[in-house]
């Protein structure tokens, strides 16, 4: 049996079908391709058209399921080459810009590849349509819709800097990093967990209940295992949405602390996913932790624990990836540069294959070869661990004697990293006198 989605290549197979056309009611064609971008995820991609009307769209869906988190990026327009920077929306992504109050929502432009400039005129040109008939029928309204793309049309010439943040519960839509692998001073990306509007809308929610019933039905929702202390529980799986087990488990790594190792299996689709919980609070001050790679044979099998609000540096190959782009992360010095390779190459797909500048793509295949060197005992980094919270470790192997390669620095956090950790909104003392006062 041949695989449904195939690489993109100029021999894939198109489906096409009758379809109803929703200008003109009458029948139209849909043709599809399913197709894998390299480096980055499975698509659908479509495109309607209707000999009758002329009416014609296109669209470009994930094929896979919805990633575990919510995403947002927040991108700095400065210059006008950041107009050029690739941008995927997703079918349930929204676009805003809160300079001019502007609001894409989910229901314009879904499934769309284009770049910042592209969407900018798109809406401009959307507004701009029927601008004829309103200044007839309703020139108020057209006055407020002319003075509004003329201000669309100003930041399209970057008179000024603004801010275009595009965030997407399914954690599906991507905007380019050219500075790729490198952190991008002009864009930030944050991670969040879904809301239960989220759920709602993306229809997580009745799977949730459906296999929450099911699970009761079976068996019992929680199982503790005395022998090896692993607590199983159902949850749902991220990929599917169809009941999955996870498995947790309470772990004291010597000279450091405990913490919560989640591990989650579905049955039904194969999704397999794990994650690190630190069982602690947050540290009074942040941790900078620097290890010197000496021996490869020592140092590829250090344990290391990545915990999701730490970001990872290798000065020598000049790459870096910042907090929340692994997640939680307990493994070895070698597991986690396995896992950096294959991140650098799933989060960048603008740096990689046909849409590559030849500058872009280069600077990433020296970063992926660099890291595999690494791996392959080849050449000796340093790597720099910066947790704001103080729930990273890198082994020491010397333990309990000092380690002459691996330095831990405590530095103070920034408001910037207070707020991203949420202390900012925290109040541990003398909040009963304020329920009293509000009482």
């Amino acid at each position: 049996m041949e695989p449904i989605i195939v690489d993109l290549t100029p021999e894939n197979p198109v489906y096409e079908m009758p379809s109803a056309c929703m200008d003109c009611y009458r029948e139209g064609n849909t043709r599809l391709m399913l197709t894998r971008i390299p480096y980055f995820k499975e698509v659908i991609i479509s495109s309607f058209s209707c000999e009758h009307c002329h009416s014609s769209n296109s669209s470009v869906q994930p094929a896979a399921g919805h990633a575990s988190k919510g995403v947002r990026y927040t991108l700095t327009v400065s210059e006008e080459a950041d107009l050029n920077r690739q941008v995927i929306k997703s079918e349930f992504a929204t676009i805003s810009i809160p300079q001019i109050d502007l609001e894409i929502p989910r229901e314009a432009q879904k499934g769309s590849s284009s770049t910042v400039e592209g969407f900018l005129t798109k809406t401009r040109d959307g507004l701009l349509d029927k601008q004829p008939e309103r200044r007839e029928l309703y020139p108020e309204l057209a006055e407020q819709i002319d003075n509004f793309c003329k201000r669309l049309d100003d930041l399209l010439l970057v008179e000024s800097s603004f801010t275009f943040i595009i965030e997407d519960p399914t954690g599906n839509s991507f905007i380019e990093n050219p500075s790729a692998p490198n952190a991008d001073p002009l864009l930030k990306v944050e991670y969040y967990i879904r809301s239960k509007d989220d759920e709602d809308m993306l229809g997580i929610t009745d799977m949730k209940e459906a296999a929450e019933v099911d699970a009761e039905e079976e068996k019992s929702q929680v199982v503790q295992n005395e022998e090896s202390e692993v607590i199983t529980f159902d949850a749902m799986c991220n990929a599917c949405g169809k009941e999955a087990v996870c498995n947790m488990k309470e772990v004291q790594i010597p000279f450091f602390k405990t913490i919560l190792l989640m591990a989650n299996v579905c049955d039904h689709c194969g999704f397999k996913d794990s994650e690190v919980k630190s069982a602690g609070g947050i540290g009074e001050k942040g941790q900078r932790i620097k290890l010197q790679m000496t021996d490869s044979d020592m140092d590829l099998d250090r344990d290391i624990l990545k915990s999701e609000t730490a970001s990872v540096n290798i000065p020598d190959l000049g790459v870096e990836l910042t907090s929340g782009a692994l997640g939680g992360r307990f493994t070895t010095i070698e597991g986690l540069l396995n896992q950096m390779k294959d991140q650098l190459e799933s989060i960048s797909p603008f740096s990689l294959g046909d849409s590559s500048t030849e500058g872009s793509a280069t600077k990433m295949v020296e970063v992926i070869q660099g890291i595999q060197d690494i791996i392959d005992h080849k050449i000796l980094v340093e790597l720099i661990l910066v947790d704001p919270a103080s729930n990273s470790y890198i082994q020491n192997v010397y333990a309990p004697d000092e380690d002459p390669h691996l330095s831990v620095e405590e530095f103070e956090r920034t408001a910037e990293d207070n707020d991203e950790l949420g202390i900012l909104e925290m109040k541990t003392e003398g909040y009963e006198e304020q329920n009293e006062q509000v009482s």
